[in-house]
């Protein structure tokens, strides 16, 4: 198993969400996300929040498992991408082929997204209350060191 690999996918994971916006301006990652835990602050503060042997484990079993379906999920990508970069050096391009095409890497996209979305629902199970809260104070505010960090926190009220 190599979790460190794993956890560089879920650091992009809010990242991938900052597109540009109207104006070029960016955009964070989905609200939705503060409520999770990425597995590098779990791992992180994982003496803090009184991590149990039993939750590191499920963790790290639903962490490898999730990392095994990825990679799968990667590679259907990078085939399809292979196709599409074809399809697109003709000098006449076949728009419904290409179309088509990109349809399905945007699906296998999805899929992975759904896989660490799920990963990360699976993680915040594990947890008890007490440790969630624990973990929202010390997880990093949002913006603030960006590597290890996770979603942001709740907006606290000026």
């Amino acid at each position: 198993m190599r979790p460190l690999a794993l956890l560089a996918i879920f650091a992009a994971l809010p990242a991938a969400a900052e597109v540009g916006g109207p104006h070029g301006m960016r955009m964070g990652p989905p609200a939705f996300l503060r409520q999770l835990f990425l597995p590098t602050v779990v791992m992180q503060h994982q003496s803090e929040i009184g991590l149990t042997d039993a939750q590191r484990k499920a963790i790290t079993d639903d962490m490898a498992a999730t990392e095994k379906k990825v990679l799968e999920v990667r590679w259907s990508i990078e085939q399809k991408s292979e196709a599409l970069e074809k399809l697109l050096a003709a000098d006449k391009v076949d728009e419904s082929a290409v179309l088509a095409r990109a349809g399905e890497i945007l699906d296998l996209e999805r899929q992975m997204k759904q896989a660490h979305l799920g990963l990360l629902v699976r993680i915040k199970n594990q947890l008890t209350p007490a440790q969630q809260t624990k973990l929202k104070e010390l997880r990093p505010r949002f913006g603030e060191g960006r590597g290890g960090g996770g979603p942001p926190p709740d907006e606290e009220a000026p």
